[in-house]
Parts: structure tokens; C-alpha cells; sequence
């Protein structure tokens, strides 16, 4: 085997390992926050009672954003008006679950005056959750009956 030929073997190799590592391990992907979502007795919102949903993330996460958007609207608008959205006051305090609308302990609304607006049945929304600016998570949910 001449030098050439060893030198096209091993790039061929370092390029199958390199493939191997960017499409087949997980270890370049950013962690992704696991959220479910339950509803427990209904609440009065704004005059209207609505269900109280509690979002549960899977390990306590110091949560810097939490934000509900329509789910149509985020598919079409680069920045969907949110429903709900708090932000980390000082320092973000962990935490494991919260329900929507409901202040949260270390978080204060990104406009200190908004409310939270009322969900409506058969409507698709989307939960979007960021600890820091690196682990980010979102729930795709509707509204129970």
C-alpha cells in the first residue's frame, strides 16, 4: 500500500467517524426541559370559570421565562402575542410546577400590568419554558372539557 492510498483510507475513516458523531450521538443537542400538563378544579379567570391547568416539569429547573402562545399563531408569527408570559425577577428560583396565570414564586409579568388572558376550548396552545438561555422546552396542550 503506497502513502496515498493510506492517507484516502484514513480520511475516509476520520469522515465516518465524524458522521457517526454529528447524526448518530445525542451529545452535541442542547437538554430539553420535560413538561406534562393536568387540569384540577376549575378557577375563575376574568369573570369566567375556566379549568386551572398545573404544568409539571420532570426536575426542578430554575425557570428564567415561561410564556403560552397560540399554538396557529406561533406557526405563523415570527413573535406571537403571548397569552401569559413572566419573566425571572433577580435571581431564577427553581422550580418544579406551576399553574397558568398563577404568580409564580421569583417571576413577575414581562409588562407589570398584563393579565393573563383566558384559554378557550378546542384551541391548540403552546407552552414555552426557558432555564437560562441554553435549556428551553415547550408543550404543545389544549384546553381539557
Amino acid at each position: 500500500m503506497n502513502k496515498r492510498t493510506a492517507y484516502l483510507v484514513g480520511a475516509i475513516l476520520v469522515l465516518a467517524a465524524a458522521y457517526n458523531l454529528a447524526f448518530f450521538m445525542d451529545w452535541h443537542k442542547r437538554p430539553e426541559i420535560q413538561i406534562f400538563c393536568e387540569k384540577s378544579r376549575g378557577a375563575i379567570m376574568h369573570g369566567s370559570e375556566s379549568p386551572n391547568l398545573i404544568f409539571h416539569l420532570v426536575k426542578s429547573y430554575p425557570l428564567t421565562s415561561i410564556e403560552v402562545v397560540e399554538a396557529e399563531d406561533a406557526r405563523t408569527n415570527k413573535y406571537p402575542h403571548p397569552l401569559w408570559h413572566v419573566l425571572a425577577e433577580d435571581k431564577p428560583v427553581p422550580t418544579t410546577s406551576f399553574a397558568y396565570g398563577a404568580a409564580i414564586h421569583g417571576m413577575k409579568p414581562e409588562i407589570p400590568t398584563a393579565m393573563p388572558e383566558p384559554l378557550e376550548v378546542d384551541t391548540e396552545y403552546l407552552l414555552l419554558v426557558e432555564a437560562g438561555k441554553k435549556i428551553k422546552g415547550k408543550l404543545l396542550f389544549q384546553l381539557p372539557f
